[in-house]
């Protein structure tokens, strides 16, 4: 069970979908991991829905949306029109978003000396800790989306679909849709092939929080 800061009784969800989202990342994912939700990071005091911290697997950011599909006017690399109640309206592309927040976190990283690639390594300079970005739609489910071209503006391997409202699990369903998520999670990491250390240490993620949160 990750730890979740804020934890779920005192944290403010502008969607049931974050809501969904939050309860299974703390109950799927391990203990060592930290998911922090809507909480200022960075010299911009961006708002990210989800930073997930994981000493194996880095930082991971996500960006979480309830649209529907029927509501999707058109959608490119930046911008998205939807048909809403107050009419038309046009937001930003969650991909678009999380991408930005994800290298201004990594940006406040690179600041510390002891959070780079060494002098003499091909990544020389740059972040030691793996990152990675992606979207959530909690009302879109994987069959849906492949049968529209959203996956021309969404990258299929930067987003994942749906979460059930209810789910009820005993130990060892628990155990394998644990494995499901944090597989489906890894997937997220697509830069952490090519940029990640063996083995991360505690110290690094430490470290990471503490550039990312406090400034």
């Amino acid at each position: 069970m990750a730890i979740l800061i804020p934890s779920l009784g005192f944290a403010r969800f502008d969607s049931r979908g974050e809501l969904r989202l939050a309860e299974r990342l703390k109950d799927f994912l391990e203990e060592n991991a930290v998911v922090w939700h809507n909480l200022p990071v960075g010299p911009r005091n961006r708002h990210p829905d989800f930073i997930i911290i994981h000493p194996a697997n880095g930082l991971l950011v996500l960006e979480v949306k309830d649209w529907r599909l029927e509501t999707i006017v058109s959608a490119d690399k930046t911008k998205v029109e939807l048909l809403t109640s107050r009419g038309a309206v046009r937001e930003s592309n969650p991909l678009e978003q999380a991408r930005k927040y994800t290298f201004e976190v990594v940006r406040t990283l690179e600041r510390d000396g002891q959070l780079l690639f060494p002098p003499g390594h091909r990544l020389a300079g740059r972040s030691i800790v793996p990152f990675g970005f992606g979207a959530v739609f909690t009302n879109i489910t994987r069959k849906q989306f492949d049968r529209t071209d959203l996956k021309e503006v969404f990258s299929e391997h930067l987003c994942l679909a749906s979460i059930p409202a209810q789910l009820a699990f005993t130990a060892a369903q628990k155990r394998a849709a644990s494995r499901r998520r944090f597989c489906a999670a890894r997937r997220l990491h697509h830069e952490r092939m090519t940029r990640a250390p063996p083995n991360p240490i505690r110290g690094d993620r430490e470290r990471s929080r503490g550039h990312t949160f406090w400034r």
